[in-house]
């Protein structure tokens, strides 16, 4: 049986493979992507299609095609599916290593987390099927573990492998590995560089959920790649490297320095391979397009087009302007400028938060198109090809996302939200607020509910509602 269908693994919104993220890298490099709103896309490895379903609510006109070998998650995803009323996803079991798959052309082709834990076959079928299926202006997302970085996570996963190695339950292994992990702790030694560092990584393996900690760490398949390799492979196929969907590993494609540029002559995966051996990189999440002019110099006209979000709190100008005006972004950061201009860029994204704003005026200013990229790459700044369909400001009949209230009414503890995030909602109470967002009821009608349920006095509860209503909508969970 297929261990997925033995052990459900997590299924959650993965912000990188979203088609407004995934055009707007495209979009950096000068090339034109499909509009989301207008689109079709496949998922291989979609497991139950939450990632799926998530974008599907956003773009009622696109098609979302999701496939994957194991039975079970499929079914569940299509009950899922049927649950939130989306119409425009289909989940299919199926081998990818079929000959014939007649799916037809897609514009975004996505795998995350599937290459690293497949054998050849099956990595060779999917780039395959990539190239064969995508449009001429289509992207295709992979990601996968790589090298040099997951040799330390290799030593603790054979460790992980031999301690349960007789174990056939999938609740035993997992104990009989968290016991291992706990057992070396104890026994490895700080002042050791190289244990030191797989203590590290065991505490890491022990904060993942049992199934995560189960598939990704006690499965039969684990390949780490080396970017370069991956870069061939699709290279066979007639796509070429684009950049990385992270954006904090495109500084250097949009910032270009002359590190390591004689070594890599020019090849921009393997320019970003001597990057992985610096950085000891563990994770990459590749963008591939079809051959042509890819335009590596970065130019402040391709922010036309493309939207912006920034959750910033203005700090306030200081006593004396020179030192500039100052603000706080969602991590922490502090970001100070000179510029008055930037300035009230970034005041009104921060006051626009959750939603986004147009970039065409920045685009013709490259005193203002290099700082925000800039924080782009810092990831304090998010790009976009299009806004997203949520409200920040919801109505008297406030509505939660179907798929939202779904998950909700199942217990799910991760909910999908409209800006394609998980949102973690353990608190039962909560969730059972969001199932009751469906339209039909008023504010007072919610208020009264609360009451009822909680037994906190009617006035109280009118304020607790409004509050939280308003908390859901930032989380991007209500719907316009």
């Amino acid at each position: 049986m297929n261990p997925y269908d033995l052990v459900r693994y997590p299924n959650w919104p993965v912000s990188e493979t979203h088609p407004t993220s995934l055009g707007a890298f495209a979009t950096l490099f000068g090339r034109a992507a499909a509009p989301f709103s207008a689109c079709r896309v496949l998922e291989v490895g979609c497991g139950e299609g939450v990632n799926l379903m998530s974008m599907a609510l956003g773009a009622p006109n696109s098609e979302f095609v999701g496939l994957d070998l194991a039975e079970a998650p499929i079914a569940a995803g299509r009950d899922m599916a049927r649950s939130a009323g989306i119409a425009n996803v289909s989940l299919v079991q199926r081998d990818i290593t079929q000959a014939h798959l007649g799916l037809g052309e897609f514009d975004y082709v996505i795998a995350h987390g599937v290459y690293a834990w497949v054998p050849p076959a099956v990595r060779e079928a999917l780039m395959r099927l990539a190239a064969s299926c995508l449009r001429p202006g289509g992207l295709f997302y992979v990601s996968y573990n790589v090298y040099p970085g997951c040799r330390l996570r290799q030593a603790l996963r054979d460790l992980l492998r031999d301690a349960t190695r007789h174990i056939e339950d999938p609740a035993l292994k997992l104990d009989a590995a968290r016991k291992a992990l706990a057992r070396y702790i104890d026994l490895w030694s700080q002042d050791d560089p190289f244990q030191s560092a797989l203590i590290e990584e065991a505490r890491d393996a022990l904060k993942r959920p049992p199934a995560v900690l189960y598939h990704d760490e006690l499965g039969d398949i684990y390949a780490p790649q080396l970017l370069v390799d991956v870069a061939a492979a699709a290279r066979a196929e007639g796509l070429e490297y684009l950049c990385d969907a992270k954006p904090s590993l495109s500084a250097e494609a949009l910032f270009p320095s002359k590190k390591f540029l004689s070594e890599s002559k020019e090849d921009w995966a393997r320019f970003e391979q001597l990057l992985d051996f610096a950085d000891m990189r563990r994770f990459r999440r590749s963008i591939f397009c079809r051959a042509g002019k890819i335009d590596r110099q970065p130019r402040h006209e391709h922010l036309r087009g493309l939207w912006a979000s920034a959750d910033l709190t203005p700090l306030g100008a200081s006593a004396d302007e020179m030192e500039g005006f100052a603000f706080r972004a969602h991590n922490g950061a502090e970001i100070v400028t000179q510029d008055r201009r930037f300035a009230t860029v970034l005041t009104n994204l921060g006051e626009t938060f959750p939603q986004c704003v147009p970039l065409d005026a920045i685009a013709s200013e490259p005193t203002l198109a290099e700082p925000l990229l800039r924080l782009f790459v810092s990831r304090i700044v998010a790009l976009q090809t299009e806004p997203m369909r949520f409200t920040a400001a919801p109505g008297e009949r406030p509505i939660a996302s179907p798929l939202a209230r779904a998950q909700a009414a199942q217990g799910e503890s991760f909910l999908a939200s409209l800006r394609h995030k998980p949102v973690q909602m353990e608190d039962a109470a909560v969730r059972a607020f969001v199932t009751l967002m469906d339209g039909t009821r008023t504010r007072d009608d919610l208020a009264h509910e609360m009451a009822r349920r909680t037994g906190i006095a009617p006035a109280a509860a009118t304020a607790r509602t409004a509050a939280a209503v308003d908390g859901l909508a930032r989380l991007g969970l209500m719907m316009a």
